[in-house]
């Protein structure tokens, strides 16, 4: 008796254990899910920011960038923000997404374990000095953080031209607000700053010691392949300013000479209109070619929305030079 009872216990454990695992997977595959980066989601939001990013009623930001567009909307929409509301209020800078200080403080306020929030100014000698904020948050001990001039100038912020010199006590405030906020709702937030903190950031530029100064030759054959965005496809097109580098020579014996100052300048801009623009529209032969290759490869709509996303058009057509050839060298691989 005691072995069919522990026999029936083990098939009903087993049982528990077989639902919870169907849990998870399903909690997870909501997680993948619920995300504008989702098949289901992604080719529609992707072509409405296509769409949006060609309208002036969007912030000038994203005219005519529909990643950033795109982004700032799949942002919006992991913190609960309608498409709306995340176009106006969420900005991508030094790619990051982020939001203005007054979004931020309505974004959490309306989570429901908000409570209150207290900014007070900080003085001496009856100037303001700095500001605190006080976030409470329901079954937490309030959150207090401080932003003082010493700190702005010790981040070097006080110098910079703009609203720091402008409207130095609202950025001393909306800081404090921004570094509090992110402590106390750091669910709600989702790992978003503030727009004037990020716009703030600084991201330095490197060069190794052992890397000698480009010629104007390099500097230009380096903007093609760039724009093109293909070597093996923008070398051709490099090959026809090889004798840009006598350029060097001309440009070291141009005091002897007696030329002009933009004389060198000149033989460039002359040389470089003979090439081809990769901003040129795309020739017939280019657009047929890739028509024909979507088509062999068995492209689904889906690739196909993407690779117009990717490249900011509405349909093949409308590629131009550069991006043709770049296209066409992904579809030969």
């Amino acid at each position: 008796m005691s072995q069919e009872l522990q026999a029936t216990t083990n098939q009903v454990l087993m049982q528990e254990i077989l639902v919870l695992k169907d849990m998870v997977l399903n909690q997870k595959a909501n997680r993948l899910n619920d995300s504008l980066f989702s098949k289901e989601l992604a080719p529609h939001y992707q072509q409405l920011a296509i769409q949006l990013s060609k309208s002036t009623m969007v912030p000038k930001a994203y005219q005519g960038k529909p990643q950033d567009l795109f982004v700032a909307m799949a942002m919006g929409y992991q913190v609960g923000l309608s498409v709306e509301q995340a176009v106006q209020c969420i900005a991508v800078i030094n790619g990051r997404p982020s939001m203005w200080g007054d979004d931020m403080l309505a974004l959490c306020m309306a989570h429901p374990d908000f409570e209150d929030i207290a900014e007070t100014e900080m003085l001496r000698e009856g100037e303001i000095i700095g500001f605190t904020c006080i976030i409470r948050r329901k079954d937490r001990s309030d959150t207090v953080r401080s932003f003082t001039l010493d700190m702005a100038k010790k981040a070097k912020l006080l110098g910079k031209a703009g609203p720091w010199q402008d409207y130095t006590t609202r950025m001393l405030q909306l800081r404090a607000r921004g570094f509090a906020l992110r402590d106390a709702f750091p669910d709600a937030l989702k790992g978003i700053k503030s727009r004037e903190e990020i716009e703030d950031y600084i991201e330095g530029e490197f060069r190794r010691s052992d890397d000698k100064p480009q010629s104007r030759t390099e500097i230009l054959k380096q903007d093609i392949i760039n724009k093109i965005g293909a070597k093996e496809d923008a070398k051709s097109v490099c090959d026809n300013i090889n004798s840009l580098d006598s350029l060097e020579s001309k440009e070291a014996s141009s005091e002897a000479a007696n030329l002009p100052d933009n004389a060198v300048g000149q033989v460039v801009e002359n040389s470089v209109e003979n090439l081809p623009s990769p901003d040129a529209p795309a020739t017939s032969e280019q657009i047929s070619m890739i028509k024909e290759l979507i088509i062999e490869k068995g492209f689904s709509d889906e690739r196909i929305l993407k690779a117009l996303f990717f490249y900011e058009i509405g349909k093949v057509d409308d590629l131009n030079y550069g991006q043709a050839v770049h296209f066409l060298n992904l579809l030969n691989r």
